[in-house]
C-alpha cells in the first residue's frame, strides 16, 4: 500500500501546486514532476492540509465507487447490459478473484466499480497521515487538531463500508476478521474524531463524526445508543462527497454507468411508488440494450454531481429505528411522520416493534435510495429477500435471461487477501 500512498500524494501535491503561480519558471515545460517524492517532503509538516486533503480526496473516490456498486448490487437496479464483468455488479455475479471488483481503481477507463483496492488505500492512507499529524506539534501545524479529527473520521468511513457489506475483510497483512470485529474499530475511529472535534470546535466534523458513529451503532445493534448519538445531529445537516467533470477518476459513478450509459435499469419495484420522495424517472429511451426501457434516478443531473456521505436525514432515520428497537413505538413513528407530513403523505401506524421497524426500513429504502451504499447494508443486516421482497420470486434476470449469482456480501479478496 505505500506504493499507492506515494502515487496519490504526488497526485495531490501536483494538484495542490497548481495554485501556486509560475513566476519562478521560464516556462510550463521547465516544471520538474519527479518519480517519487522523498521521505523528508512527505514528512515535512507544512505539507499537513494537503495530506489530510489527500485521504479526504481519497476516501470519495472510495466512496463513489463503493456506493454506485452497493446499488447496482442491492435491489435497486436491474442489469441492463450483457458484458462481463459489468453484467455480473448487478446480477450478483462478482466473486473473489474478480479483478474489477480486487484491483480496480477509482478512473472509470480501468475499472467500472473497483471496490477493494479503492476502500483499502483510503483507510492506509487515513492511518497513515494520522500518525503523521500526532507526531507533530499544533505550533508546527495551526489546526492540527481539526486536521486530525478530519483524518479519523474518514478513514472510519472507509472501514464501515467494509464492516458493513463484506463478508469479511483482512487489513495490514492480518487475518480475515469478521464484519461486527471491523464495525467495532470503526465505532473507535469514529468516537476518537469526536473527540477531536470537538476539542477543535469544529461542528461540521463533530456532526459527520456522530452520523458515522451512530451508523455503526446500529449496525452493532446497540439500538439507545445510536438513537442517543443521532438525536445530536442537526435536522438540516448535510455533508457531500464531492465530484468533477475534470477527470474519469472524478465522475459520479451512479450517473456514468447508470443513467448515461444505461448498463443498469432502475428496478420495477422502485418505480411507480407514488411517493414523491422516491426520486426515480422513466428516462423514455432504451438502456445499453436498446430493448431495455431506462429508468433512473433524478439525484444526480450530471457527472459532476456531489454525492451525500453523511445527513441529519440519514440520522433521523437512524434514531426512529433505535426507537423503534427500544420500545418507543410512539417517538418512532413521530419522527417519521413528520417528514412525511411535509411531503404531503398519510402518516405510518404500527402497533408492535416489528411493524415500527418495518416502517422504518420501508423510510430508508425510499428516502436514502441509491446513496451511501445504504439498502445494501439494510438488506443483509435485517436479511431482507433480495429481488423477492416485494411478492417476487425471480432467480433470473428479465432482461439478459441471466441466472442470478450466488454473491450477497462482498467477499474478501483471494487476491491480496491480506488487506495491505
Amino acid at each position: 500500500m505505500k506504493s499507492i500512498f506515494v502515487r496519490e500524494l504526488r497526485l495531490a501535491l501536483v494538484v495542490a501546486g497548481a495554485t501556486v503561480g509560475l513566476g519562478a519558471c521560464s516556462g510550463i515545460l521547465d516544471v520538474d514532476f519527479p518519480g517519487r517524492i522523498p521521505a523528508e517532503q512527505v514528512n515535512d509538516p507544512s505539507l499537513a492540509a494537503v495530506l489530510a486533503r489527500s485521504v479526504v480526496s481519497d476516501l470519495e473516490c472510495a466512496y463513489n465507487n463503493y456506493m454506485a456498486g452497493s446499488s447496482v448490487h442491492s435491489d435497486e437496479y436491474e442489469t441492463a447490459n450483457s458484458n462481463v464483468p459489468l453484467a455480473n455488479w448487478g446480477e450478483r455475479g462478482i466473486n473473489a478473484d474478480e479483478d474489477d471488483y480486487v484491483i480496480g481503481a477509482c478512473e472509470s477507463d480501468l475499472s467500472n466499480y473497483g471496490m477493494h483496492t479503492p476502500l483499502q488505500t483510503a483507510r492506509f492512507q487515513a492511518n497513515d497521515v494520522f500518525a503523521r499529524l500526532s507526531g507533530w506539534t499544533d505550533a508546527q501545524v495551526p489546526g492540527r487538531q481539526k486536521l486530525m479529527a478530519q483524518v479519523k473520521a474518514y478513514g472510519a468511513y472507509a472501514i464501515t463500508f467494509m464492516g458493513e457489506t463484506f463478508c469479511s475483510i483482512a487489513f495490514d497483512g492480518g487475518a480475515a476478521q469478521t464484519p461486527a470485529a471491523t464495525l467495532a474499530q470503526a465505532e473507535t475511529k469514529f468516537t476518537e474524531a469526536l473527540q477531536l472535534a470537538t476539542t477543535a470546535a469544529d461542528p461540521d466534523l463533530q456532526n459527520l463524526a456522530r452520523v458515522g458513529l451512530a451508523r455503526v451503532q446500529l449496525d452493532l445493534k446497540k439500538y439507545a445508543a445510536a438513537a442517543a448519538t443521532a438525536a445530536l445531529v442537526p435536522a438540516d445537516y448535510v455533508k457531500l462527497a464531492d465530484r468533477g467533470t475534470e477527470s474519469t477518476r472524478r465522475q459520479n459513478k451512479v450517473f456514468l454507468l447508470s443513467t448515461s450509459l444505461g448498463a443498469f435499469t432502475v428496478d420495477t419495484s422502485f418505480r411507480n411508488t407514488g411517493d414523491p420522495r422516491m426520486l426515480v424517472a422513466n428516462a423514455n429511451k432504451g438502456s445499453f440494450n436498446p430493448t431495455v426501457p431506462l429508468w433512473i434516478t433524478t439525484k444526480y443531473a450530471n457527472l459532476g454531481s456531489p454525492e451525500v456521505l453523511a445527513s441529519g436525514k440519514e440520522a433521523r432515520l437512524i434514531r426512529a429505528e433505535g426507537l423503534a428497537e427500544t420500545g418507543d413505538i410512539a417517538g418512532a413513528l413521530a419522527i417519521l411522520n413528520a417528514g412525511r407530513a411535509t411531503a404531503g403523505l398519510a402518516p405510518l401506524t404500527a402497533t408492535t416493534t416489528a411493524q415500527a421497524v418495518a416502517t422504518v426500513l420501508s423510510e430508508r429504502r425510499v428516502l436514502l435510495a441509491f446513496e451511501g451504499g445504504h439498502r445494501l447494508n439494510d438488506i443483509l443486516r435485517r436479511q431482507i429477500p433480495w429481488k423477492g421482497a416485494f411478492g417476487s420470486t425471480r432467480t433470473v434476470n428479465q432482461w439478459t435471461s441471466r441466472a442470478y449469482g450466488a454473491t450477497i456480501c462482498w467477499p474478501n479478496p483471494t487476491k491480496e487477501s491480506n488487506g495491505a
